[in-house]
């Protein structure tokens, strides 16, 4: 979204309407897709959360927009799947996922240990092992208790 122009005859609160529709006709913004936080939007903007809040309620007479309590404004219609960001954990497994595609992580080697992981992901210990379950989940690892977590052999073509 882009930061809006010079005031003018149009409210700031329409600039930001436009801006919007203009993000969502181009694809910046799909349907399902969560909108910023109001304060992200306001401070993009330059404009206060009041301006923001009667921008997003123009949005929702309009059917362009709804909102779900405590989860935030989705790009309509409500019945479009919502797009979130990806978890954290989901983001550790998607990236240990790339090493492996990569050949970086091979077949029956064992991969870091939790502590580097998070050392290397920046994230929590929780984390780490809700990745690995992922994994595990996806078939890409297997653990064997008190010895590692290791990259799973693929399935050879015969």
């Amino acid at each position: 979204m882009n930061r809006r122009g010079h005031r003018g005859p149009v409210p700031v609160y329409r600039q930001i309407v436009a801006s919007i529709k203009a993000d969502i006709a181009v694809g910046v913004l799909k349907p399902g897709q969560l909108l910023p936080k109001e304060d992200d939007l306001a401070t993009q903007h330059d404009v206060s959360r009041v301006t923001i809040r009667r921008a997003l309620a123009v949005l929702r007479e309009e059917d362009v927009i709804y909102t779900e309590h405590a989860k935030g404004s989705f790009v309509g219609p409500e019945d479009a799947p919502q797009i979130r960001p990806p978890w954290p954990f989901e983001q550790v497994a998607a990236q240990v996922t790339e090493l492996i595609n990569s050949g970086e992580y091979k077949p029956d080697t064992v991969l870091p240990s939790e502590n580097e992981m998070m050392e290397m992901h920046g994230v929590a210990k929780n984390t780490v092992r809700a990745a690995m379950d992922l994994l595990r989940e996806q078939g890409l690892v297997y653990t064997v208790p008190a010895i590692g977590t290791f990259v799973a052999k693929r399935d050879q073509p015969e």
